[in-house]
């Protein structure tokens, strides 16, 4: 692997560490013999407090195994997690409940996220309500969420299905924010957005990330995306990390092939986008 990640342990900035993060998984029939196939191998990197780490690949790299054994979502197999000076793969029971706080992770479906049944204030109140915060206070935060996603506190008392798709996105994002959370993981959250709406959501975001100092993890295979947004840059292929660094260093002069293909194909799709907005203009 090409990395500049130090060897020593984190800086005081740093918000997350993760060293030697291995997972694997069991695929398979029950009445076939089943394969063991790995989706992380000895994953190695860092995140200073306040900054964007993206990790990229194509699909099946083991981006999003990364980011569930982050969030606890899953357990991985061996290696370290370091949350804010915390190893939190050691923690379970009542002892992850502040993680669940700090760690918030929003995902490439919206709709699917979120109770049809809900308004969109019971969307945003609801982990309010589970740490046992007051009805007001519950009502306040949500408004408040509300502005800072550019969404009127006046729909509040909509069903959370009469938002568009962007809108409701932008719900999940002020449902993340309202405990407060230090990390954000993003797993592909913009990708089903069309381009428009994806740039406003991106700048969104990189504003929320100034107003709270947040922490993103960035999952995706959209490189074009990622420059936008991103400090670090990651490129994950078979479960492993192939390099790493700075983003316009990386951009710049890419050392492995399967960034030089990503980065192929996301020029490749920009030129294709500039050309169709011509064409209809």
């Amino acid at each position: 692997m090409v990395s500049d990640l130090p060897s020593s342990g984190p800086s005081d900035n740093t918000l997350l560490r993760v060293r030697g993060l291995s997972k694997r998984y069991l695929r398979g029939a029950l009445w076939q013999r089943r394969v063991s196939v790995i989706a992380a191998s000895e994953v190695d990197f860092e995140i200073p407090a306040g900054q964007t780490l993206a990790l990229v690949g194509s699909s099946g790299s083991g981006k999003s195994t990364v980011a569930r054994c982050v969030a606890q979502l899953e357990s991985p197999d061996s290696g370290q997690i370091w949350l804010d000076g915390t190893e939190i793969t050691r923690l379970s029971g009542r002892d992850l409940m502040p993680l669940r706080s700090s760690v918030q992770m929003i995902f490439q479906d919206a709709a699917t996220a979120i109770n049809p049944r809900f308004s969109a204030a019971d969307v945003i109140q609801e982990p309010l309500r589970i740490q046992g915060h007051s009805r007001g206070e519950q009502r306040d935060r949500a408004e408040a969420l509300m502005r800072e996603v550019a969404l009127s506190p006046d729909w509040l008392s909509r069903s959370a299905m009469e938002f568009s798709g962007g809108q409701r996105q932008r719900l999940v994002i002020a449902r993340a924010l309202a405990l407060r959370p230090k990390l954000l993981i993003l797993d592909e959250a913009l990708s089903g957005l069309d381009v428009s709406i994806q740039a406003q959501i991106a700048n969104l975001l990189l504003d929320l990330q100034e107003m709270h100092r947040l922490t993103y993890l960035l999952i995706s295979h959209d490189l074009t995306l990622v420059a936008r947004m991103s400090d670090r840059l990651a490129v994950m292929s078979n479960g492993r990390i192939l390099e790493s660094g700075a983003i316009q260093q990386i951009l710049r002069d890419p050392r492995h092939e399967e960034t030089k293909s990503l980065l192929s194909s996301a020029r490749d799709a920009e030129s294709k986008f500039t050309l169709s907005a011509g064409a209809s203009a």
